[in-house]
């Protein structure tokens, strides 16, 4: 990996930062952009997890019912609480959001550029503590709770090392970089599995909404 050089006038970044150890962090790189291209794609979120983040269960969406033929009418959906469907939909928007966030900080990590790096992780985390509060949402509906634990866990991992790495970015401390870089990624790996889950429950909260206004 090559050095590059850093702007001095980008947030508090020591302009004498430390290069990324090449073997560890080349890994690290491979690993990231994998879990990125996973997130941003959504192409198999479900089958990545990075290494030491265990995969709790996820509350499936419910099917919905359907009547034999000539059985009469479609039951109605048994109807959420009001706060469950805007949080899906909150999510469900955030969830854009997220990709796009995610994609700037692998990119950032595939420069090998710490000022993007630290920008980027910290847009990361304002973002995951603003849609914390849809998580909140969904929390009172008890067939999300799956969902909720997953969320915390993602949220949690990609929060906790996005300020551990504007931290070791601010000392040079080139192994807390790694190290809270390597604690992101298992937060990607563990939303990417949030994925396929949240949009069957994104999907149903279509009907949701039209419940609501009735």
């Amino acid at each position: 990996m090559t050095r590059r050089a850093v702007s001095t006038t980008a947030g508090s970044v020591d302009p004498r930062r430390p290069r990324l150890m090449a073997s560890r962090a080349g890994a690290l790189v491979a690993a990231i952009l994998c879990v990125a291209g996973i997130i941003v794609s959504a192409c198999g979120p479900s089958t990545t997890t990075a290494p030491g983040a265990s995969a709790g269960p996820v509350s499936a969406a419910p099917s919905a019912s359907v009547a034999p033929a000539g059985s009469g009418p479609t039951p109605k959906p048994t109807a959420w609480p009001g706060n469950a469907v805007l949080g899906i939909v909150g999510l469900g928007a955030g969830d854009n959001e997220i990709a796009r966030a995610v994609a700037d900080f692998s990119e950032a990590v595939a420069a090998e550029d710490l000022v993007r790096m630290r920008g980027a992780a910290g847009g990361l985390e304002n973002l995951l503590t603003s849609l914390n509060a849809q998580v909140d949402r969904i929390a009172i509906y008890p067939p999300m709770a799956g969902l909720v634990d997953q969320y915390h866990a993602a949220f949690g991992a990609m929060i906790d090392g996005s300020r551990k790495l504007r931290t070791a970015i601010d000392a040079a401390d080139s192994n807390g970089i790694l190290t809270a870089t390597q604690r992101i990624t298992e937060g990607m790996a563990l939303y990417g599995q949030i994925r396929g889950p949240l949009s069957d429950w994104v999907e149903q909260a279509t009907e949701q909404q039209r419940l609501l206004v009735k």
